[in-house]
């Protein structure tokens, strides 16, 4: 970790998000989970909704691009209403929006209605926060010019509080919200599907049985996201778990120095006059994190003793006297945030993210499955593949049942040409609710189908298998583009190319492996692969590796290489399954060496 790094624990999200619905279904509320705290991070999104969010609200149109690249699917609300500039893509993008001018929501209209489709608003009412709404004295009128607009459906009425006045939410200014409900109703002569009744500030009187009867939905992000850390902040919670969201930094000075600055005081490179108190000297700690990284007024100390003393654009001024235990140069000191420093953290592209999943130790001997086809298998005997994995301590078994596979169990597929990737990814896909892929290819294999001189349908697997195609049979959402890493690209095409570079996908090609050492590639492609995922499947060719004798090797990566990148892979322990193409009859004997030992290599293989 060269910056600072937010660690995010996706099993906290999840069972935040299942305690928070299943305490709001009591009162027949559904929830949307708001991500874009986390930027719309798609893991953090799938841990929402495998709590049992109803769908996602999000601000950003950059976020909702990058869900549903990412394969989800789920009805997605769109928190700010958007520039007439950006109208279309609300009405094609999102399901409902929420709106409180009559100007933008007339061209939600004309652009709905050109395109054949009708939207649906939120209209949102403004019950004393001052932020975005319809002063309770306009709301009929409004309610009645947008029924005269076509491409246009009012499904519901909601409201936003604290986040500007800071108001709070109470029973009577909600009782007021669920009676303007009522009376849109009445004058619309149709039900409202949604009445909104604000953020996770409202929580509290959730949990004191005092939500008005009528509202039937709420936004929650703070709590989901954080375990209400601000929401409730005199008694919390219990069931709500806090850290979901820790930034870590590492100390890089630590020195003994007065408390009171020396000389004339002006102003601070943020126009501020800060304000000093002498204690003497202390020993003072830097962080690598400032205020390009995170609110710093939103940092809490984890490490007992630390105290925050403030901050420049790259430094973060820590007193570490009091510090148990004591602190040195090169140590990690770690914080909790307040929603303002989690979301400018986020934010901030300095800042690595990595969510990760709750980690369960997986005991006694590890298994693996070896499925092949006609062509490959009577060449994995000959190599032993079998007794050379139990060699190293596997247990080569047969799955009888492939829906319910044992915990540990690695499954090996060999296959003559690349479409053993297909059947191999979506083996683990069944298997797992988020998985991602190392490639290893000299062809990246994302052309589209039908492409003018494609010939060879292998050339449009894994574009087929993410969904860049826009046809049947995407892996998503359990297989997302940016956890999807190209390692030993030689060869693309101009449309693979196109593709590349409007997805997420990461590739390094043959020029990058050798500029930075495969060594560097693969601890960033694992790290890529396992970003929020709960392990990766490997796909190799051994088209990928120059393999001495061979002449249809178009690689560039040495057999050394090649050995090397495999055996990263089984020092991180994140593999969950991998496959091996071009082995067939046909294959020379030398090449199906080589691969068996790669493979080898990617299950522990070492010389001693």
């Amino acid at each position: 970790m060269s910056g600072p790094q937010v660690a995010i624990d996706l099993g906290r999200i999840e069972r935040n998000a299942r305690a928070v619905v299943e305490r709001a279904s009591q009162s027949g509320i559904k929830v949307f989970g708001v991500t874009k705290g986390s930027c719309g991070m798609p893991q953090v999104a799938r841990a929402m909704l495998r709590g049992g969010v109803a769908g996602l609200a999000e601000s950003r149109f950059e976020n909702i691009r990058r869900l549903r690249e990412s394969g989800i699917g789920c009805p997605v609300m769109l928190l700010r209403s958007p520039p007439i500039s950006r109208v279309e893509e609300v009405v094609r993008t999102v399901d409902i929006s929420l709106q409180s001018e009559l100007e933008i929501i007339r061209e939600i209209s004309r652009i709905a209605q050109r395109i054949g489709r009708v939207h649906d608003i939120m209209l949102m009412v403004d019950l004393g926060d001052l932020r975005e709404g319809i002063w309770p004295n306009d709301l009929l009128p409004t309610v009645e010019r947008v029924l005269e607009l076509p491409g246009v459906r009012i499904a519901g009425l909601g409201t936003n509080l604290t986040c500007f006045g800071a108001i709070m939410p109470t029973e009577e200014n909600l009782s007021q919200l669920v009676a303007y409900a009522y009376k849109v109703e009445r004058l619309a002569g149709v039900s409202l599907d949604w009445v909104s009744g604000g953020n996770s500030s409202s929580l509290p009187l959730l949990l004191d049985n005092k939500l008005p009867a009528g509202i039937n939905n709420l936004r929650i992000g703070e709590a989901i996201l954080q375990g209400g850390y601000e929401t409730f902040r005199e008694e919390p919670w219990r069931e709500l778990e806090f850290n979901a969201f820790k930034l870590t930094g590492d100390l890089i000075e630590v020195k003994l120095k007065p408390s009171l600055p020396i000389g004339e005081s002006g102003y601070d490179a943020f126009g501020n006059q800060p304000v000093f108190v002498d204690e003497g000297d202390r020993l003072r700690g830097i962080a690598n994190i400032g205020r390009e990284d995170t609110m710093i007024e939103g940092l809490v100390p984890i490490h007992r003793g630390v105290r925050v003393l403030g901050a420049s654009s790259d430094h973060l001024v820590l007193d570490i006297t009091d510090a148990e235990p004591p602190l040195v140069v090169g140590d990690r000191v770690s914080f909790h945030m307040n929603y303002g420093a989690l979301l400018t953290a986020m934010t901030s592209e300095y800042v690595e993210k990595a969510p990760m999943h709750d980690i369960t130790e997986v005991t006694g001997r590890r298994m693996v499955s070896i499925v092949a086809d006609s062509a490959a298998g009577p060449l994995l005997a000959r190599q032993s593949v079998g007794t050379r994995l139990e060699q190293m301590q596997f247990d080569v078994i047969e799955i009888a049942d492939a829906e319910h596979p044992p915990a540990g169990l690695i499954r090996l597929h060999a296959g003559a040409d690349r479409h053993v990737a297909s059947k191999a990814l979506t083996t683990a896909a069944e298997a797992t609710h988020s998985l991602g892929l190392i490639w290893i290819d000299s062809i990246a294999a994302l052309m589209p189908e039908g492409e003018e001189g494609v010939e060879a349908p292998e050339r449009s697997v894994l574009a087929r298998l993410l969904g860049l195609d826009h046809k049947p049979g995407a892996l998503q959402p359990q297989l997302s583009p940016e956890n999807v890493v190209l390692v030993g690209l030689r060869e693309a095409d101009p449309a693979e190319v196109r593709i590349l570079k409007d997805s997420r996908v990461t590739a390094f090609t043959m020029a990058e492996v050798d500029g930075s050492g495969m060594r560097e590639v693969m601890r960033e492609a694992i790290r890529i692969a396992s970003s929020g995922t709960v392990g990766f499947h490997v796909s190799y060719s051994p088209t990928a590796t120059e393999i001495p004798g061979w002449a249809s090797g178009s690689g560039g990566m040495t057999v050394r290489e090649t050995h090397q990148a495999m055996e990263a892979i089984a020092l991180s322990g994140g593999m969950l399954s991998m496959d091996v193409s071009g082995l067939a009859a046909e294959t020379e004997p030398r090449v199906a060496t080589e691969a068996v030992n790669f493979v080898m290599s990617a299950f522990g293989k070492r010389i001693l």
